[in-house]
């Protein structure tokens, strides 16, 4: 008997679409992550924060292992993950209605400025893709 559940295991895990590949981990809506605090006016620009724009209003912030979503002021149609971002920081915080610009790397393009909204902290699980 034992050996027969572990025939029909085998040739479950062979059939097409019986398991489910590591690198294809589901998109995440940033809308969706969970709240760790209560929203904030700036957060650090230390250690090195980096960027991932997500359509054209949201931008996720990580600073080491914090993350912080970004609802922005208003839409930023121009926004996308192929063009750099160039943020106008007075001082060493990023704070709420900063702006910053969106250039194309190769062309040097310049195509806007988009203002900052309040930092929410969030909870992200690791491995997370934003769609």
């Amino acid at each position: 008997m034992r050996f027969d559940s572990l025939m029909i295991a085998a040739a479950l895990l062979a059939m097409p679409g019986a398991a489910v590949a590591k690198d294809k981990v589901p998109l995440t809506d940033p809308a969706t992550l969970k709240a760790t605090g209560e929203p904030r006016n700036c957060i650090s620009s230390t250690p090195q924060v980096s960027t991932t724009p997500v359509g054209d209003s949201v931008l996720m912030f990580r600073a080491g292992s914090r993350w912080y979503r970004n609802d922005l002021r208003t839409r930023c149609p121009s926004m996308r993950t192929d063009r750099i971002l160039a943020f106008r920081l007075m001082g060493s915080q990023y704070c709420a209605l900063d702006q910053f610009d969106v250039v194309e790397p190769m062309s040097r393009i310049n195509y806007g400025a988009c203002a900052l909204g309040q930092f929410t902290p969030v909870e992200v699980p690791k491995g997370t893709r934003f769609k």
